[in-house]
Parts: C-alpha cells; structure tokens; sequence
C-alpha cells in the first residue's frame, strides 16, 4: 500500500510540474505574441510616419524651437528614412511669428545633419503632408466666396456645401 501511496504522490507531483511546464511555455509563447505585435505596430506607425513626413506645431514644445518627446521620436524616424531616400519634409508653420518658425527649421534641420542625413538630397517645405493638397484655410476661403455654398467638382458636378 505504501508503495503505491508513493508511485501516486510521485505522478501527481510530475503531472504538477508537466502543468507548470506548460504555463511557463503558454507565458513565452504570450509574450512573443505581444513582442510581435508591437513590431508590426511600430512598423505601422513608421511607415506613416514617413508617408506623412510632415512636422506640425504639436511636434514642438509650446511656444519654443525645440521638439518635444514626440517630435524627436518622429524626426527619428524620417532621419533614418532620409539618410537612404530623398525628399521632401513639411515642417508645417501654425501659427506662430516667423521668427519662431525659423528657429524650429533651424532646430531640425540641425537635427537631420547631426543623424548622417546629406541634405543636398532633401528639402523642407510647408507643403501638405502626404503630397500636394489645398490647406484647410485656402479651401474655406474658396467656399466663403462662393454664392451658397456652392463648389464645383473636378467631375463638373455641382452640389453645395454642407447640405
């Protein structure tokens, strides 16, 4: 009887560790899933990053010429991709006086040169991010001078606005 008392407690302590065993590697295998997803994430947030390869004031700290935490995380990111590829980087103005608006120019383009970037292959400009585009302000403007409201699109429909 003791001996089988003791080949039991013995498989009930192997089934014990095969159970811990198994947690530890379903934990592994957890993690890799989570390491793997922030990668595929981060890649993600990247490529946008670099589709957009524009700046905008929230880049910056209030009212001042330097990037904040975002900003530099960003100018990084397009640091790297303009050391290998040329282009074109938005920084895009705001509101702010020009002479504050040179300062952040200033202030990244020290940024790209201090990460390896030749700037002969680049340029910066206050474009739209993604491509050529109409800003926000011209479009209002355009709307306001139009009777009612009224737009014309590219396909020479007519509709009007917010209606």
């Amino acid at each position: 009887m003791r001996v089988y008392c003791t080949v039991a407690i013995c498989l009930t302590l192997g089934l014990l560790s095969g159970c811990n065993d198994q947690r530890t590697a379903n934990r592994e295998n957890g993690s890799l899933d989570v390491e793997l997803v922030r990668t595929l994430n981060n890649i993600g947030v990247e490529n946008a990053i670099i589709t957009q390869h524009t700046l905008y004031p929230y880049h910056f700290e209030a009212n001042a010429g330097e990037l904040n935490e975002l900003g530099q995380r960003d100018l990084s990111v397009l640091a790297r991709h303009f050391a290998e590829h040329p282009g074109v980087l938005n920084i895009h103005r705001g509101d702010v006086t020009e002479e504050l608006y040179q300062k952040r120019i200033a202030h990244v383009l020290s940024g790209l040169q201090a990460a390896g970037v030749e700037m002969s292959r680049m340029s910066i400009s206050e474009g739209m991010p993604g491509g050529s585009g109409m800003s926000s302000e011209r479009v209002v403007t355009i709307l306001q001078r139009e009777p009612e409201g009224r737009i014309t699109t590219g396909l020479g429909t007519t509709g009007v606005a917010g209606r």
